[in-house]
């Protein structure tokens, strides 16, 4: 069966180098149960027995006339794309960070199925990983954490093991049958509607490029003046990669006393991490950092396995700002940035994205110091995650972080999502220009208790405002 392969998700592949490729991935560490000694050879053996579903065997077809098409194959080999690994124990949390990172690091072959699973023995504590490693054009962070979800259960007692990739079933609405004439009615309709996302489209890139080339103002927000950092440094075949565990009552609780979302706090934490490690580099940016944040545009009635994301480009908080100042700043700029992508509608919003993109990959193979224009720092997203402990034939989830990918120019991918009372920080970077992130993600984490000591003062001069007599 072969289907065409969607606009952004075909960008994935056109961007693709060998020392930039377009996959993603997610990193589950797990607690043995007892009384189990075989708990990793039997899903390992699940894994290799399964048949995989769409996306998951899948190929892309380029041909020499016509759109890229998916091909669906009928067989793959087990032994390629299932992997059983083993850390010299007790390994440690960092060892697997950098065994991640060398996995992680190479490209997935076109001619097979894009993805990959390792399962991972000999952490410390009685622990194991698994790593599933897909290409971003078969699914985003979204669809592929409802996969994710789907294979674990809320059960130790359930021992029967859910490949995620016999579970992926890329479903679309079924066209409605109907005459020539209501045909020819429906597809020129929603070609009228795709041609005039892209003109709404081209005029917005068009505004902020101009906006761009007048240069970095702090009394106004211009598109492509990201300050240059060694995030925007050449990016090579070599990727470091950490997490960090916050808790989730925690950051509510900052979010409530600022009147802030949990994106905000999330933002904010990580840009001040972020900047103490510049810092701490010697390379403390002239003004704000910019972040990419993608934006679901996912129709909750529509299940599909694909991508369908939006993007903002929100500046920060200033370099040296107090935490609570950042955070401030951070909403301020957020809101303004979700107001502006608003106005463009769904079609026009997925089509900024994809030009927006293109055009980020353009400025950096031309050399964007030329012009003075680029783009941002770093991609920080969010994925929804579980809200209750889960299991994997009796293995208890202790943690869950993504491994990302990075777009050309942009060296440091965050991801962060929500399990079990917690909200874990993925971070991967360009290796060769972030050599260690595992401080980045220490300081993520002090960042937090900053803007819990800010929350803390805030609260309690409104408690004493409000006692005050008239």
């Amino acid at each position: 069966m072969s289907t065409p392969i969607p606009m952004l998700d075909l960008m994935f592949f056109l961007t693709e180098t060998v020392d930039n490729p377009r996959h993603v991935g997610s990193v589950l560490i797990l607690k043995r149960p007892r009384g189990n000694p075989e708990v990793v050879r039997e899903i390992v053996a699940a894994y290799r027995a399964a048949k995989p579903l769409p996306p998951f065997n899948r190929i892309p077809v380029f041909r020499k006339s016509g759109m890229p098409l998916w091909q669906e194959v009928e067989r793959i080999d087990p032994s390629h794309h299932v992997l059983h690994l083993a850390l010299p124990s007790p390994g440690s949390d960092q060892q697997l960070h950098e065994l991640i990172a060398d996995l992680h690091a190479p490209i997935l072959e076109r001619h097979r199925p894009g993805w990959k699973v390792y399962v991972i023995e000999g952490l410390a504590g009685n622990r194991f990983a698994i790593y599933h490693k897909v290409h971003h054009a078969l699914v985003d962070g979204e669809s592929g954490m409802a996969i994710l979800r789907r294979s674990l259960v809320d059960s130790p007692r359930d021992r029967h093991i859910r490949p995620t990739v016999a579970l992926a079933t890329a479903t679309r609405p079924r066209p409605t049958p109907h005459g020539l004439r209501e045909t020819l009615e429906l597809e020129a309709q929603r070609l009228a509607r795709r041609t005039l996302s892209i003109g709404r489209s081209s005029i917005r890139i068009a505004e902020e490029t101009l906006g761009g080339l007048l240069g970095y103002s702090p009394a106004h927000a211009r598109a492509f003046t990201a300050p240059r950092t060694p995030m925007n440094d050449p990016i090579f075949n070599a990727r470091s990669i950490s997490h960090v565990a916050l808790p989730l009552r925690d950051m509510k609780a900052v979010a409530r006393v600022w009147d802030a979302t949990l994106n905000d706090v999330a933002l904010c934490v990580v840009d001040a991490g972020v900047n103490r490690y510049l810092r701490a580099m010697g390379r403390a940016p002239e003004h704000p950092l910019v972040t990419i944040c993608p934006v679901s545009l996912h129709d909750a009635k529509v299940k599909q396995a694909t991508t369908n994301v939006s993007a903002i480009w929100p500046g920060l908080g200033p370099v040296s700002a107090p935490i609570d100042r950042r955070l401030r700043t951070i909403m301020a700029n957020t809101r303004a940035a979700k107001a502006q992508l608003g106005t463009l509608g769904r079609d026009a919003a997925y089509s900024y994205a994809v030009m927006a993109f293109a055009l980020s990959e353009t400025l950096t193979i031309a050399r964007p110091e030329a012009l003075g224009l680029l783009p941002a720092n770093m991609l920080i997203s969010n994925v929804r995650g579980p809200d209750r402990p889960l299991y994997l034939n009796g293995a208890r989830l202790e943690a869950l972080f993504p491994v990302s990918t990075l777009i050309a120019g942009v060296g440091l991918n965050v991801t962060f999502m929500s399990y079990a009372g917690r909200v874990v920080f993925g971070f991967t970077a360009n290796g060769s220009a972030l050599p260690e992130v595992e401080s980045m993600a220490r300081y993520t984490a002090e960042a937090l208790g900053a803007l819990q000591r800010a929350s803390a003062k805030r609260a309690g001069s409104a408690r004493r405002t409000t006692r005050r007599p008239a």
